[in-house]
């Protein structure tokens, strides 16, 4: 008879305990799975501002109190003028909503007198009927998504709170969680070291060239709506400002069908204005700091780095601007740690 070779008891034991691990694994990340966007963003918001923490630990040896602190001047730094800026929006929304109803009439009577008119006649006739159903669908919209868009505000704020609470146990516990990760971890602390690196630098990077090129973008795109004369060019530099995440892209959103308005009220100059500097200014600011900014701390080419972000953007909304530049600089810190650990077979192959 032929002898028929058996699994030894320890390495069942060991594929046991090893699946159960990885079953276990994915149940946990299944029951985190609602929270994620709050944990990553505690986790950035921690990487951005820790150097500070550390620096205030040193004079003040009470983690907790300093974690505290730190909590409240996030706040005060990000969370206190986003509101500030969406209170002006809100005060100013009436004001431009008057201005966009003559805007429409301004276009109306430019149509009427233009090489249009016979095309669009129809359309002309029945303005007031087209406007007056548009209004009593709006309203209805609003009317029956009121309870929609309260129970996700109640959401919005709920997983706010859970970001702060996050963020104060990130502050005070993150140096031994990551230990405690590291330790964990079989790749050893050279390439674990590697992966925290990639991960800060890149959520750093990011970051920061988001912040400047949406910041260079929004205020010239607003000193162009002031010089032009475009109705509520304030809640325009806002919006450009807000929308510049998207590379290449964002900006082109908003001047563009602003050019284009501005060029159908018969205002020629201005209209052109607008949209020759969003072309060869405002979008090549874009094109030009972008990349450099994100590839020259992250180590990616330029290209990886905007498809990265338009990927991320697609899958994960507006955190994917950060979370794809950070999987994208993950992939390349595991295929350099495969390229060392591997070296020599890879030079013999």
């Amino acid at each position: 008879m032929q002898k028929t070779d058996k699994v030894s008891f320890s390495k069942m034991r060991s594929m046991f305990f090893f699946g159960m691990i990885f079953l276990l694994s994915i149940a946990m990340l299944y029951l985190f799975q609602p929270f994620f966007y709050p944990i990553f963003w505690a986790a950035v918001i921690a990487v951005m501002f820790y150097p500070h923490y550390e620096w205030l630990n040193n004079y003040l040896k009470m983690p907790s109190l300093n974690a505290g602190i730190m909590v409240g001047v996030v706040i005060l730094t990000i969370f206190v003028p986003l509101t500030l800026i969406i209170t002006l929006i809100v005060n100013q929304a009436g004001d431009l909503y008057g201005k966009l109803n003559l805007t429409s009439t301004d276009v109306t009577n430019w149509i009427t007198h233009s090489p249009l008119q016979p095309y669009t006649a129809n359309i002309i006739a029945n303005w007031t009927n087209y406007a007056s159903e548009f209004g009593q669908k709006v309203s209805g919209f609003v009317i029956d998504n009121v309870k929609s868009i309260t129970q996700n505000s109640v959401g919005f704020l709920f997983k706010l709170f859970l970001m702060f609470y996050t963020l104060f146990f990130f502050f005070r516990d993150g140096e031994r969680i990551l230990k405690r990760l590291m330790h964990l971890s079989p790749l050893g602390d050279q390439y674990e070291r590697m992966l925290y690196d990639r991960f800060t630098s890149t959520a750093r990077a990011t970051l920061k060239s988001t912040l400047i090129v949406a910041t260079v973008q929004g205020t010239l795109g607003g000193i162009i709506f002031w010089i032009t004369g475009v109705p509520g060019a304030l809640i325009w530099t806002i919006l450009m400002t807000a929308i510049c995440i998207i590379p290449a892209v964002g900006s082109f959103i908003v001047w563009l069908p602003i050019s284009l308005i501005m060029l159908a009220m018969g205002n020629i100059w201005q209209g052109l204005t607008i949209l020759l500097f969003g072309m060869f200014v405002i979008s090549t600011i874009d094109n030009l700091l972008r990349p450099p900014l994100i590839g020259k701390d992250t180590q990616m080419h330029p290209l990886l780095v905007l498809f990265s972000t338009l990927g991320g953007i697609l899958l994960f909304g507006i955190s994917g601007f950060v979370i794809g530049p950070v999987l994208a600089s993950l992939y390349l810190a595991i295929m350099s740690i495969y390229n060392h650990y591997y070296e020599n077979e890879l030079q013999e192959g």
